[in-house]
């Protein structure tokens, strides 16, 4: 991928004092804008300035058609370099410095200048589908795509963050030379990624430049230079900030068994297999493990789901230490963790089992099971929640968040909703994703399904990623079903091996709720699919709330 290299834009400073005090103005020196050297972020700036006196520095960003006012940061301080971001391709930009000192004495500084790159030939196409602008959440949709080199081999080399605002216009990006998984805003303001294909942790800022790397040491062995070790096989599928500072996620490890069932039910041949299997483990910044629970120790081992006999999603992780006949098996296929600060408990998502599944960190144990209870035996099946009315169970589900409503919400992707083995699975035809709400009554060990955004609105399926988060302004739920096919014609396909495409839209929460927003990613010569998106406040980390 190539860019355009950005050319240094030194600018002189007129300034000029809208103050009544008798006291003296700040002055300001060495006032510079630039264009962000680093071209992974190519839609950004640099301004830079000093003062004699502690000032606090106000930026309105204006390209003739759009403009937006922000204080990056309300501290006080005398020297500063403050990305400027929420900027189109290809354009001119007009910005005007303001800075504020701790007497509320202001300047305005006249305008400075910045021009932006054109986005690559080769970036996604993104295209507006729906909008109705005075329903939508405020804010900037932070999208992540992979990319695929073909129906099923996903480009390790390629990923890429985006954040659109309202009019489906990338404003930001990140570009790398990996997979990337959820990107998440930190407290610190910066955000925080997986490397889809290699395992790791990375804590970026807004300008692109790589702070800290988490390195998963189980299978290494030798660590790559400036990053710190973690005490497991792989990061995958989600890892957290939490409000301690510490960070809780999936990890791995592999467990032997010598008599194992060796096919799905019905099957009876049992033997000696590896497993890969799941770990929520809790590390520290500088990456010892504060806690680490085994799933095998959580949930029934000898349980098989649809694809607990594949080895294929491990094996680059595995490559180099197992044979191909030994290569460990996806037991149980965790995709999200959710932390409940107030119980010290997690929410933990098993594709494979159809589950999710409430730990108490204190002690490792179950608290609750939510979830179709065909195979699971006991103490298991004392932990399942009962169905109060009509309730879909969900199947290959993604994306837990708990709302203000103390309610659970996540996308459903579907798939056959059934287990190997079990009767009633739906044909390929038949299969739908949606987003659905359900209400959990922990005392009396009963849920009920309150709300969904599905078949009765539009049928849709996504059979594996996606996301559904709910927004705290509106109550609207921002729907990430970024994992579709579709077949060499365009149809819709509900299984995999098509040509991959994905796309991201917000409903209102009614009883019949209505698209209000939607942007797809549909490229007839690429393959991409959308792991998750969110909603920021702002693209200044100053101004957004971090995510978990």
């Amino acid at each position: 991928m190539s860019f355009l290299k950005p050319s240094l834009l030194f600018l002189s400073i007129v300034v000029g004092i809208v103050v009544t005090s008798c006291d003296s103005p700040p002055e300001i020196s060495n006032a510079t804008l630039i264009n962000n050297p680093n071209e992974h972020v190519p839609l950004a700036g640099i301004l830079s300035f000093t003062s004699d006196t502690p000032v606090r520095a106000t930026l309105t960003i204006t390209d003739g058609e759009k403009s937006q006012t922000v204080t990056p940061d309300p501290s006080f301080s005398l020297d500063h370099k403050i990305p400027v971001l929420g900027l189109r391709p290809d354009k001119t930009y007009a910005v005007v410095l303001s800075v504020t000192d701790e007497k509320q004495q202001s300047i305005v500084v006249d305008t400075l200048k910045i021009t932006t790159p054109p986005l690559p030939e080769d970036f996604p196409p993104i295209r507006l589908t729906a909008i109705e602008k005075d329903a939508l959440e405020p804010g900037i949709t932070l999208i992540n795509l992979f990319r695929w080199t073909g129906p099923f081999d996903d480009d390790k080399n390629w990923g890429m963050l985006v954040g659109l605002d309202e009019d489906g216009e990338v404003v930001w990006y990140y570009q790398s030379d990996f997979g990337i998984a959820e990107g998440r805003r930190m407290r610190n303001g910066n955000l925080f990624f997986g490397g889809h294909s290699d395992g790791r942790m990375y804590e970026v800022d807004m300008l692109g430049n790589t702070l800290n790397l988490w390195q998963p040491s189980g299978v290494l062995d030798e660590l790559p230079q400036n990053s710190i070790a973690v005490d497991t096989d792989c990061f995958h599928h989600d890892v957290i900030e939490l409000p301690s500072g510490n960070f809780l996620g999936l990890g791995l490890e592999v467990i032997r068994y010598e008599d194992f069932p060796l096919e799905l039910p019905p099957g009876t041949k049992r033997g000696a297999v590896n497993t890969a299997n799941d770990e929520i483990i809790e590390f520290a910044r500088d990456g010892s493990t504060v806690r680490k629970y085994s799933v095998a120790n959580i949930l029934d081992p000898e349980r098989l789901g649809e694809g607990s006999m594949s080895r294929s999603f491990y094996e680059e992780v595995y490559k180099n230490t197992y044979d191909s006949l030994e290569i460990p098996i996806d037991l149980t296929h965790s995709n999200d963790i959710y932390y409940i600060e107030e119980e010290d408990a997690a929410l933990v998502s098993s594709y494979n089992h159809c589950v999710i599944y409430k730990v108490d960190m204190k002690t490792g144990e179950i608290i609750w099971m939510l979830g179709d209870d065909y195979g699971w035996q006991k103490p298991w099946s004392d932990k399942l929640l009962t169905a109060v009315g009509d309730v879909t169970w969900p199947c290959h589900q993604h994306g837990l968040e708990m709302t203000p409503r103390g309610t659970l919400l996540m996308f459903d992707n579907g798939g056959s909703r059934s287990m190997p083995g079990q009767e009633g699975a739906l044909t390929p035809d038949k299969m739908y994703s949606r987003a659905v709400e359900y209400r959990i009554d922990e005392e009396a060990g009963t849920v009920e399904e309150v709300w969904t955004y599905g078949p009765e609105q539009e049928h849709f399926s996504s059979v594996f990623i996606c996301d559904a988060d709910y927004m705290p302004e509106t109550g609207n739920v921002l729907i990430t079903d970024g994992g579709r096919f579709m077949d060499d014609e365009g149809n819709p396909m509900n299984t995999f091996g098509g040509h991959q495409w994905g796309r991201v839209f917000e409903v209102t929460y009614e009883d019949d709720p209505r698209k209000v927003w939607e942007v797809e990613i549909k490229d007839p010569d690429e393959r991409y699919s959308i792991y998750r998106a969110q909603k920021l406040k702002s693209l200044y980390p100053g101004l957004d709330e971090p995510t978990g």
